[in-house]
């Protein structure tokens, strides 16, 4: 069964001029198989977190990057070795050879998910543990340092990216929630859906 470690808890705060923000980067371990989720543009953190593993960028198999923003993506690069599943097209790219995937890929306790609304091509990753079932819901949920960590469907998406489609947003926000015990959100703690 898979395990998943939070290296980095996400953040997002409003600068008078932009944004300091750096997403929720976790570490899948299955028996085949070590990923790494949204490898999010703090370097520093990234790299301190996996020396806390005991693993190098060498180690990793593959990235999972959800969405095209910057503070989820900038340091896909560092993992060389790897292969990346990406948003785009649902494309694995292995070097320059690129290979459509099925929701599986990483085995039947990992499913990706299609949940657009933050941008059109967005997935998340829901993930069979001894804990129950964990979504893996990149920028689906996400949050403001400071602001209550409420999962309000409705919520308005503060980055208001060009493609953002908020009733499609709040139908992957209902099916996250339909599916997960957990969700792990893109800038945010960790949280309990209740039912």
């Amino acid at each position: 069964m898979a395990t998943i470690k939070i290296l980095i808890e996400g953040y997002a705060r409003e600068l008078p001029t932009g944004w300091q923000a750096s997403s929720t980067s976790c570490l899948i371990t299955t028996n085949t198989h070590k990923i790494i989720t949204d490898p999010g543009c703090n370097r520093q953190a990234l790299l301190a977190a996996l020396d806390r593993e005991d693993l190098s960028t060498d180690a990793i198999d593959y990235v999972f990057l959800s969405h095209r923003h910057p503070d989820h993506t900038l340091l896909a690069c560092l993992f060389e070795r790897a292969k990346y599943v990406t948003f785009d097209a649902h494309l694995l790219y292995d070097n320059d050879v690129m290979l459509e995937f099925d929701t599986h890929l990483f085995g039947e306790d990992i499913e990706i998910i299609d949940t657009p609304g933050h941008v059109q091509e967005h997935l998340s990753l829901l993930v069979d543990t001894q804990e129950g079932k964990i979504a893996i819901a990149g920028d689906v949920f996400w949050w403001l340092d400071g602001e209550a960590q409420l999962p309000d469907l409705n919520q308005e998406d503060p980055s208001q990216a060009p493609d953002m489609d908020h009733q499609a947003l709040i139908a992957s926000r209902k099916k996250l929630l339909a599916l997960a015990d957990y969700i792990i959100p893109g800038h945010g703690k960790r949280f309990k859906v209740d039912r």
